[in-house]
């Protein structure tokens, strides 16, 4: 048996990992990724930098990742994941009104940037995006596009039911979430956002869709 096998073996000091779901091991490892790039820098970094961090040896990120330029991109498609899944489903018969984009859209969009591996990720896109211009470009085409193309469906379908004023929101779907950028730019200089502030930007956020978008 190799060395680096035997290292891997349980002794009564070590005990053999505990098996964890895919699912939960992705997130570990993610999550530490997040925590050692942001440290130490995307190019700095290395796997067995993430590994010491998730808890996992090498091999156990290579059975999930296969670089970290992989992690990355995973890291960058998590951050749109509240996006989609704090959206309610929407019945193909749901009239389309500004509230309904509120729901779908506003909403969870705030509620991300209660989490701080929001604004970490952000940084480190910020930071590195240059270095991975290929993985950030993947990203936009594969994650935020398709994001945004389903916005552009709703505000479409909203006009076409009446309950949505057509103009420039519905030709260019990305103003719809101008507001909450600027939030998040904040987020990324202060580091935090209080409640009050956070939601006075809500709200401003939601008035502005009202004026641009009710007939």
């Amino acid at each position: 048996m190799t060395p680096e096998l035997l290292a891997d073996q349980p002794t009564p000091e070590r005990p053999a990992r505990q098996r964890l779901p895919a699912i939960v091991r992705v997130t570990q490892i993610l999550d530490a990724a997040l925590r050692v790039f942001s440290d130490k820098g995307f190019a700095a970094a290395r796997i067995d930098d993430v590994a010491a961090a998730a808890g996992l040896s090498k091999g156990g990120v290579y059975t999930h990742f296969t670089s970290k330029e992989e992690i990355f991109g995973a890291l960058l498609t998590r951050l749109m994941l509240p996006l989609h899944a704090n959206r309610p489903p929407l019945h193909p018969d749901t009239a389309v009104t500004v509230d309904v984009l509120v729901r779908q859209v506003v909403a969870p969009m705030y509620d991300s940037f209660g989490d701080p591996a929001t604004a970490l990720t952000l940084r480190l896109m910020l930071a590195d995006g240059a270095r991975a211009q290929q993985l950030v470009g993947q990203w936009r085409e594969m994650v935020v596009e398709p994001y945004l193309a389903d916005i552009q469906q709703l505000l479409q379908r909203g006009a076409a039911q009446g309950h949505l004023r057509r103009g420039v929101l519905l030709r260019e779907p990305r103003l719809v979430l101008s507001p909450g950028v600027h939030t998040m730019l904040e987020l990324l200089v202060q580091g935090t956002l209080d409640a009050t502030a956070m939601e006075r930007q809500r709200k401003a956020h939601i008035a502005m869709l009202r004026e641009l978008l009710e007939p």
